[in-house]
C-alpha cells in the first residue's frame, strides 16, 4: 500500500485526485510542520523542502526496493509509469504532455502563486506589482484558452496528468481575480474535469483535511 503524506495545497490535490483515479491502494497521512505526528527531522529525510506532497511505494513497479518520492510533477510520472495510465508510451503524446507537465510547474504555477501572494497575502499592497502579475496571469489564461479552443484536453484528445496538475490551481481562479466567464474553453474544461469521480473524492479528502486541522 502507497503511504501518501497529504498537505492541502495544488500539488497535494494533484497527487490525491491521480491516485483516487488509479484507484491504488494507498494511505493517507495529513501532516504540517510542527505536527507532533511528523516533526521537522522526520519531513526533512522525506523531502528536503519539509513539506508534501510525498509518496512511499513498498513496492515499485521494477522490483526495486521501497521507493521515497517527493514533488508533485515528480509523483504524476512516476504513477503514469508504475500505472501504465493517462500518459501515452507513444513518442509525440508523451512529450505533449511533458511539455504541459513543465510549463504548468515552472511558468503556470509560479504565476497564479505570485498572483495570490501579493493580492491578498503580503502585507504591503503594491499596485504595480499587483498589476503587473494580474497581467501576467491574464497571459497565461490565454495561452490556456487558445491551447483548448483546438484540444479537448491539455495534451490532446485523452485526458492525462497535464490535466490533474492544472486543474487545482485552475479551482482557484477565484483568488486570482479571474472570471472564468471570459475564458470559455478553459471554463468549458474545468466544469468536466469537476465532475469527475475522482476529483470529487479528492476535494472531501480536502475538506476532512482542513476540518481535523481546525479541530487540532
Amino acid at each position: 500500500m502507497i503511504k501518501f503524506y497529504y498537505t492541502p495545497i495544488p500539488d497535494g490535490k494533484k497527487i490525491a485526485i491521480f491516485l483516487e483515479e488509479l484507484e491504488l491502494s494507498y494511505s493517507i497521512h495529513p501532516f504540517k510542520l510542527g505536527n507532533v505526528d511528523y516533526p521537522l527531522q522526520t519531513l526533512t529525510t522525506l523531502s528536503p523542502e519539509e513539506r508534501g506532497p510525498i509518496i512511499i511505494d513498498p513496492k515499485p513497479h521494477t522490483g526495486e526496493p521501497p521507493l521515497t518520492l517527493y514533488g508533485a510533477s515528480t509523483i504524476l510520472v512516476y504513477l503514469a509509469e508504475k500505472s501504465g495510465h493517462l500518459m501515452s508510451a507513444g513518442l509525440r503524446h508523451r512529450y505533449d504532455v511533458l511539455q504541459w507537465l513543465f510549463w504548468i510547474e515552472n511558468k503556470l504555477m509560479p504565476t497564479l502563486e505570485n498572483m495570490e501572494y501579493f493580492s491578498h497575502h503580503s502585507k504591503r499592497i503594491i499596485p504595480s506589482t499587483i498589476e503587473l502579475y494580474q497581467t501576467e496571469t491574464v497571459g497565461v489564461y490565454q495561452s490556456l484558452e487558445q491551447n483548448l479552443i483546438k484540444n479537448m484536453y491539455i495534451a490532446g484528445d485523452r485526458y492525462s496528468i497535464a490535466d490533474i496538475a492544472l486543474y487545482p490551481l485552475i479551482d482557484d481562479y477565484q483568488k486570482q481575480r479571474i472570471d472564468l466567464q471570459n475564458y470559455p474553453a478553459v471554463n468549458n474544461w474545468y466544469q468536466r474535469i469537476s465532475k469527475r469521480q475522482a476529483v470529487i473524492i479528492a476535494r472531501r479528502i480536502d475538506t476532512e483535511w482542513r476540518l481535523k486541522s481546525k479541530i487540532e
